[in-house]
């Protein structure tokens, strides 16, 4: 049997070596079907192209076809006619977890103000069970109105208050979560550097993989509250030391947070699904729900 090399086929090797990661298909253990409830909009700083801007209708798709991770039903709702996820939240049968993407505080359809009813359901959530994955700019300030999110964001455990768009370096990825299931099932890290350090992480050598291009947000900062557990998955020094992933829990808690940056760029976001970006994503869903799997 003769394998047939095609240019499409070295243009994936070559792109999967300079991301420093092999080619694997996205892996998640033997799980039950999750509800999935995507809460997401759209803002585009850079004017890229709609196939290169991850948007809030481009999540679904992603995360229903081609993937590993097993969904019982999955709605997207706009931040800014927020009255159905409200309601699903409020239902005595809510998703079993929810991707949060959105920049903007959250409004009703009629246009009023949705964010402190929101946050009220998603910490009560928390509180019942509920899995919640940060994503991207879910965890940057609403730019738009001052302070709409600040409560949202301390809940989540992190805020974010700048942007870059590089086009040239990129943005390292280092798992600093070592063996947590998040930053290492499926992932193949293949090269190394030392990193300074920052937070809870020691300065040390970690792996890393590269996002290039990517959206920085090198003004990061931890939302901390007393008692609480956080563990940092990952972190960068483009253009500054920052976590760029963690996984959160606190006291009445049953739920968990996980937050993960990058995601600017669809291509390594969500088209790959053969890519650390996508089998971060759905590492994090199905975390969120079901934890840290017993070996």
């Amino acid at each position: 049997m003769k394998l047939k090399i095609t240019s499409s086929w070295l243009l994936t090797l070559a792109l999967a070596c300079l991301n420093g990661t092999s080619i694997e298909a996205a892996v998640l253990p033997k799980h039950k079907p999750v509800s999935l409830l995507i809460f997401a909009d759209e803002v585009n700083p850079h004017k890229l192209a709609p196939a290169d801007i991850t948007q809030p209708q481009d999540l679904a798709p992603a995360l229903t076809t081609d993937t590993p991770l097993l969904t019982s039903s999955v709605i997207t709702v706009n931040s800014q006619c927020a009255d159905d996820a409200l309601a699903a939240l409020a239902s005595a049968k809510r998703p079993d977890v929810i991707l949060y993407f959105a920049h903007r505080a959250a409004k009703h359809c009629d246009g009023s103000d949705a964010q402190p009813e929101f946050t009220q359901l998603l910490e009560r959530g928390l509180q019942q069970g509920l899995g919640v994955v940060v994503l991207h700019h879910g965890l940057y300030v609403d730019i738009f109105s001052k302070g709409a999110k600040d409560a949202v964001l301390a809940l989540i455990g992190g805020r974010a208050n700048s942007i870059a768009w590089d086009t040239t370096a990129g943005q390292r990825v280092f798992n600093v979560g070592g063996k947590h299931f998040v930053s290492s099932n499926g992932i193949t890290y293949t090269q190394q550097a030392p990193f300074a350090g920052v937070g809870a992480v020691a300065a040390g050598t970690y792996p890393y993989f590269v996002n290039l291009p990517d959206e920085l947000y090198s003004d990061t900062v931890m939302l901390e509250a007393a008692d609480e557990t956080r563990t940092p998955l990952f972190a960068s020094d483009s253009k500054g030391e920052r976590l760029l992933g963690y996984a959160l829990t606190r006291p009445g808690w049953k739920g968990r947070v996980v937050a993960y940056q990058p995601a600017e760029y669809q291509p390594n976001a969500l088209d790959d699904h053969n890519g650390p970006n996508y089998q971060i994503l759905v590492n994090a869903l199905y975390f969120a729900v079901y934890g840290q799997p017993t070996p």
